[in-house]
């Protein structure tokens, strides 16, 4: 089966292959959200810009995830506070509303056809951790004078999303969801016609610094640059020693059922919003622009995407509604993205500022890596105050180092699983 997405996207844009030596003023590794955006940007300002992507443009987790645009980070207000300080989470915070906003500003000023819609609730598959949600919203009300977000009582969750199996948590109408992969297409598009240069099936297979810059070195070509971006995210491998061991790239997955009946889709989602629960294994789903329940659930650390993804996500999903499990699935497809420690972003500057890296965003990507491109282009162009405030979030480097942090992480994963399921 394929990428439902790639089966919808709406426009096809095709890039060559670097093949020859090119000098830039910033030299970019990576052709997902946070490079395309670094791209657009910079290309904006007058800079001269390569973008090097070693598959297709938006090929990963750009171009496959969930599709929900979220302010905030990956973990909530609360923890921010207790283990940053206040003033870093408040900071954070807004960067976070900035990034969800940023978004709907390209999606609005470039005309991106993204099929982007209000609304996100967060379902609780255990009894005990509605109390959390009702502090947490109550939190973001009170003190961050945040009004988007209310909790919904088991009966509200129900008439929500139509299954029996949550016990009330919030909604949050203020977040969004759209097509993925059509929304890093339209950030690529502008950024080509604003004169960035992009390259496809251009692996970076090392680069070195010296006193002048940066030489970027791939199969069949070179860049020479001022500065060089990191924008690899799950794919960065070895490329970086330095950010290697503060990631750990994870297999996501989702399916596309058949098109769905008006009775279906009023008993499921009769307010087409977005979804993603409480559990650690995160099950998230929502309805695409032509009524196909898109579901994700199911995770893994291997190096290569599953061959057998349908058995990993419907499970998930008929737990959830029973009432579909003899629906027909059209479409199965994965992405790797990258999980830290933390489970908040890892932003750096390397070898003497020559060096920019954003990654890490832990299923929180779609709007706070398009919005890092600006970060970063801001700080190569000496506005650098957000960027930094994302650099003081502390880096760790996962146990186990290169070898064992995978097998440590499956071994944490299954616990984790089993709780979700007690």
């Amino acid at each position: 089966m394929q990428s439902y997405y790639r089966e919808s996207q709406n426009q096809i844009l095709s890039f060559p292959q670097l093949k020859n030596e090119l000098y830039a003023d910033i030299c970019i590794i990576g052709g997902g959200y946070t490079g395309l955006s670094t791209a657009l940007y910079l290309a904006k300002k007058g800079i001269s810009v390569i973008l090097l992507e070693a598959n297709n443009i938006a090929s990963g987790a750009s171009g496959a995830n969930g599709g929900q645009s979220s302010g905030g980070m990956r973990k909530d207000q609360m923890y921010l506070e207790k283990k940053l300080g206040k003033d870093q989470a408040v900071a954070l915070w807004k960067i976070g509303e900035n990034a969800k906003h940023h978004a709907k500003s390209l999606v609005d000023e470039y005309g991106i056809d993204c099929d982007y819609k209000y609304g996100i609730a967060h379902p609780n598959h255990k009894q005990k951790y509605c109390d959390e949600s009702k502090r947490y919203v109550e939190h973001l009300n009170k003190h961050y004078n945040y009004s988007e977000i209310e909790y919904l009582d088991k009966h509200e969750m129900f008439d929500l999303c139509g299954s029996d199996t949550y016990f009330g948590g919030s909604f949050n109408k203020g977040d969004a969801h759209l097509h993925p992969l059509n929304y890093a297409l339209g950030i690529a598009s502008v950024a080509k016609s604003e004169g960035a240069l992009i390259f496809e099936n251009s692996r970076v297979l090392e680069y070195t610094t010296d006193g002048s810059g940066v030489k970027v070195k791939t199969k069949d070509g070179e860049v020479s640059a001022g500065r060089l971006v990191l924008a690899c995210n799950g794919y960065l491998d070895e490329l970086e020693k330095q950010l290697t061991s503060k990631i750990l790239p994870m297999n996501n997955y989702m399916v596309a059922t058949e098109i769905l009946d008006d009775e279906t889709i009023a008993r499921i989602n009769p307010n087409d919003v977005a979804f993603a629960d409480s559990r650690f294994v995160v099950n998230y789903f929502r309805l695409s622009a032509d009524k196909r329940l898109l579901f994700g659930g199911g995770e893994n650390y291997s190096r290569i995407l599953s061959e057998n993804i349908c058995p990993i996500v419907t499970k998930p999903m008929k737990h959830i509604y029973p009432f579909l499990s003899s629906i027909k699935i059209d479409y199965a497809w994965g992405g790797k993205l990258a999980i830290t420690l933390n489970r908040l972003p890892v932003f750096r500057e390397l070898s003497k500022g020559k060096i920019l890296a954003a990654q890490g965003y832990s299923g929180q990507g779609v709007s706070l890596a398009s919005y890092s491109g600006k970060l970063i282009a801001d700080k190569l162009t000496n506005d650098g105050d957000l960027f930094d405030t994302m650099a003081r979030i502390p880096a760790l480097s996962f146990p186990g180092g290169k070898t064992f942090r995978g097998p440590s992480m499956k071994i944490g994963m299954a616990y984790y699983a089993l709780l979700d399921r007690l």
